[in-house]
């Protein structure tokens, strides 16, 4: 599964990242429609998240450099 670098806005309440909100990814301005489900791994926090036209994508925020990382999901 191929990885790119996003940049992401997201609702930050009791901790950072809480649930993303929209995101630039390949040049274009995308709202995150639902967040599917969210889960912790070794060292990044996921989401699944639903797009327009039923796209989804796992958003990785990787907690050792800050950075999100975003890879297209087949049929969500």
């Amino acid at each position: 599964m191929i990885e790119d670098l996003v940049e992401v806005a997201c609702y930050a309440g009791s901790r950072y990242p809480q649930r993303p909100q929209r995101l630039t990814w390949h040049g274009a301005e995308h709202e995150v429609l639902a967040v599917e489900s969210e889960w912790q791994e070794p060292s990044r926090r996921c989401y699944l998240v639903r797009l327009e036209g039923d796209r989804f994508l796992r958003l990785s925020y990787w907690e050792h450099n800050h950075r999100w990382t975003a890879a297209e999901v087949r049929g969500g």
